[in-house]
């Protein structure tokens, strides 16, 4: 659910909240790099949540959410496209025009995560690392977020590793926090 959140641009509680609602159904699965239970949405939950954030001036009821799931669920992706939805009283929308660049984002994340990341207990405790390295998603984080691009990054690795495996591991670090309280600082003080 994280991932479907960060990748669509909206907060996890929207795709909870889908869910809550019944329109998107969870199932909980082993997670393939974290060893531990987790939620899982079909894909297109992205294009789902994405198109909703940027239709905002609508405001869609249940009819509506539940009209665009079912096609999103039963129309044939054509090379990745959605096409246009006919959602019924008079109401089209070009799903590729306002949620394209996030099913695009989506698809090419799936496909690297299981390519390029990895997960093994006996290695730096099972933290989700780039496959043949011992570098991990949260430090590729921690060096973006402190000022470092891509390019760097790169470099630092001889261009051993390629800039589009920096960018999974950086979208897998942001859609996937560290979990618990924060170990700097005691806030009650």
């Amino acid at each position: 659910m994280n991932e479907a959140a960060h990748l669509a641009g909206v907060s996890v509680r929207k795709v909870e909240k889908s869910c809550e609602e019944g329109i998107v159904h969870k199932k909980k699965y082993t997670g393939y790099l974290v060893k531990r239970e987790v939620f899982h949405v079909p894909a297109e939950t992205v294009v789902y949540t994405a198109a909703l954030k940027n239709c905002a001036n609508i405001s869609p009821n249940k009819t509506f959410k539940k009209h665009l799931w079912r096609f999103l669920r039963t129309v044939r992706r054509l090379e990745g496209s959605f096409g246009v939805a006919d959602l019924g009283e008079g109401l089209m929308l070009d799903l590729d025009a306002i949620a394209g660049t996030e099913w695009s984002l989506a698809r090419s994340y799936m496909a690297a995560k299981n390519k390029y990341l990895t997960s093994d207990p006996e290695m730096l405790g099972g933290e989700p690392i780039i496959k043949g390295t011992r570098i991990t998603c949260r430090s590729v984080k921690g060096r973006v977020d402190a000022g470092d691009t891509f390019g760097d990054l790169v470099e630092d690795y001889d261009g051993e590793v390629p800039k589009e495996v920096f960018e999974v591991a950086l979208t897998y670090a942001n859609s996937h926090p560290v979990r618990g309280r924060p170990r700097a600082g005691k806030p009650w003080r």
